[in-house]
């Protein structure tokens, strides 16, 4: 059963939760506008680990639905005033970096939803201070796009353990 319930929104980007969903349920947020976050929801897939891929724009949701990826926020980062909280806890959040102007947003709406974890995975290493200082409990850096490293972090996740 698929379920689109609209939280909040404009015309052009609306803050949509694509899915089914209870309030009991625990899922991670994931940011995957690259090809690591890609990859990362598929191992996240292959394992049954409930997760959420955020977007902010309308070729990011249909290059996920081509992927065959359901479970989709919709959110207007242009608008704090639209960064109505999903209906489902937000416990933890996994952001791999395109843009920064956009992960800054990203982790500025997960923090206002209340995230107890906050993930960023960049190649960026000047943009540790600012990601934390916003909210970011842990920057992780890369030099290429192996996810290996990310293994132990879905371990921690499917034990419920903190990285």
């Amino acid at each position: 059963m698929e379920l689109l319930f609209v939280v909040s929104g404009g015309r052009e980007n609306m803050n949509a939760v694509q899915g089914s969903v209870r309030a009991s349920d625990e899922y991670i947020l994931v940011s995957a506008p690259n090809q690591l976050g890609i990859q990362f929801i598929r191992q996240m897939r292959e394992r049954g680990i409930p997760y959420y891929a955020v977007v902010n724009n309308h070729y990011g949701k249909k290059r996920l639905e081509a992927m065959g990826i359901s479970k989709i926020i919709s959110v207007n980062t242009s608008d704090e005033r639209t960064w109505l909280a999903p209906e489902f806890p937000v416990r933890k959040v996994l952001l791999f970096e395109d843009s920064f102007t956009l992960t800054c947003r990203y982790i500025m709406m997960c923090s206002a939803w209340k995230a107890e974890r906050i993930y960023v995975v960049t190649k960026r290493e000047f943009t540790k201070k600012t990601y934390r200082a916003l909210g970011a409990k842990r920057v992780i850096f890369i030099n290429n796009n192996d996810i290996s490293f990310l293994e132990s972090y879905i371990t921690c996740v499917l034990k419920n353990e903190q990285l």
